[in-house]
């Protein structure tokens, strides 16, 4: 509960806190009022129609506030409060100044042609200083701007004031740019920045971890994970249902850190474990969907085939890949027909994807669809490392049968075919390919066809 106190000639609304080491309680300001005319404009008697009652809520959404306590006790205090304040230069142009100035006092100091200290320190920060170079010249094209009922701020500032010290939201699409490229180096050298920077940038700690599981350090992986859990469980807001997580920004860390550890834990063969973080996806998080996945392909390394199928059929139609893993564990309960109709399936929905799960050699993908196919191949790959090494060599062939007949074969020109037609169709706004190829990708398409492919697996 949050609560007023004099704060020297000011007024602070504070919050306290309990150390969950020390047990005692230290308080939070959470907002200074620093003059009475700012007081009187959180009393609702000034000039602008700013509430701040509405903004510290946003800003802190975890703690109650008691307005009608605070307002008296602002009241109460009024005295205290200086007549003016300079605004500007103590809240806003101090601070910025005063980081400024010890940077340009750093960076001036480190000349190379004088210290090759300063050299080694260049080249250590040169990602991070690359970033900044970059972002000054962004900030400083975009600054003419106009005040607007958009970008304004009262008099008192409350909005810079009250801004939270998280990352920007170009940091976002950047990092999500920077993974998708593999561009470990910048990865991680930014997420180790922004993770000093904002106090809440849980995804950092999660791309750290991508950058470790990347060049094979999974247990350093594992570690980067559970830090991300850890502090992006605190960044959740109150009273939001299950069902809206992943469309929020405070929780979504959260949600991809437990993912991420399952994959991390799984690819250990750490079974068990992982199983448990995806009873905590569902039960925490409602992430039901995504749970399911990663229990099907740990089912399918541990042998518990009949699980591994079921999981796997029920996803099927959401991703997939997962056809691979039901038809996996149809051959191994002895149902081959439910492995060739399986297999079948997940053959024309991502045929580079079987493919790389039997081993063979294939050529360099060309396009979106083929590299998103290739990437969920050796993704499976990893995924079912286990499985594979322990596939039997009789297994491998009847999978490879299936996708050496005459009909596979001619199957997967005609998805070929379709697809470029179904590019030319679309700007003429006609639909036979696209109907033909959602055909040749449905399920029962694949049981329909799968006698015509046994009987000639049998010649």
């Amino acid at each position: 509960m949050a609560y007023v106190r004099n704060h020297g000639n000011q007024i602070a609304i504070v919050h306290g806190e309990r150390d969950p080491e020390t047990r005692k309680v230290q308080q939070q300001v959470l907002f200074t009022i620093c003059s009475r005319p700012e007081a009187q404009e959180v009393l609702g008697r000034g000039a602008g129609n700013w509430r701040l009652d509405y903004m510290l809520e946003q800003r802190y959404p975890q703690i109650r506030f008691d307005w009608d306590r605070i307002r008296a006790g602002i009241e109460e205090r009024m005295d205290t409060l200086p007549d003016i304040y300079p605004y500007r230069a103590g809240e806003v142009l101090g601070q910025f100044r005063h980081d400024l100035c010890a940077f340009t006092r750093q960076l001036g100091h480190a000349d190379p042609q004088c210290m090759y200290s300063a050299s080694e320190l260049l080249r250590e920060h040169r990602i991070e200083l690359e970033y900044l170079r970059d972002l000054i010249d962004w900030r400083l094209s975009v600054c003419d701007q106009e005040p607007d009922q958009f970008n304004g701020d009262n008099a008192f500032y409350w909005r810079r004031r009250l801004q939270p010290n998280d990352e920007p939201p170009e940091v976002i699409e950047m990092m999500a740019k920077l993974d998708a490229e593999g561009d470990l180096d910048r990865l991680e050298a930014l997420a180790r920045l922004f993770i000093d920077c904002y106090d809440n940038y849980a995804e950092g700690h999660i791309y750290l971890g991508v950058v470790a599981q990347r060049r094979g350090d999974v247990e350093a992986a594992v570690e980067h994970f559970e830090r991300a859990i850890e502090q992006g469980r605190k960044l959740f807001p109150k009273r939001l249902a299950k069902q809206h997580y992943w469309s929020k920004h405070e929780t979504r860390p959260y949600m991809r850190a437990m993912r991420s550890l399952a994959g991390a834990l799984q690819q250990l063969s750490r079974y068990d474990e992982a199983l448990e973080i995806c009873e905590r996806m569902e039960r925490e998080c409602g992430d039901v969907d995504a749970a399911e996945t990663f229990r099907a392909d740990i089912y399918l390394n541990m042998g518990r085939w009949s699980e591994a199928r079921k999981a796997a059929e029920r996803l099927v139609e959401i991703w997939p890949e997962h056809a691979y893993v039901a038809a996996f564990a149809a051959l191994e309960q002895g149902d081959r027909d439910g492995a060739l109709q399986w297999f079948l399936h997940g053959t024309l929905m991502l045929p580079r994807t079987g493919q790389i799960l039997l081993g063979r050699r294939i050529s360099r993908p060309q396009g979106s669809d083929e590299v998103r196919d290739h990437n969920l191949g050796v993704a499976a790959v990893e995924s079912l490392a286990d499985f594979l090494a322990k596939l039997s060599r009789s297994s491998r062939a009847f999978f490879k049968a299936i996708l050496d007949t005459p009909t596979t074969q001619a199957l997967l020109t005609e998805v070929d075919e379709v697809a470029q037609r179904w590019e030319e169709e679309r700007r003429r706004g006609v639909r036979d390919a696209y109907d033909r190829m959602q055909e040749l990708r449905s399920v029962a398409f694949s049981r329909e066809i799968a006698t015509q492919v046994r009987a000639e697996m049998r010649r």
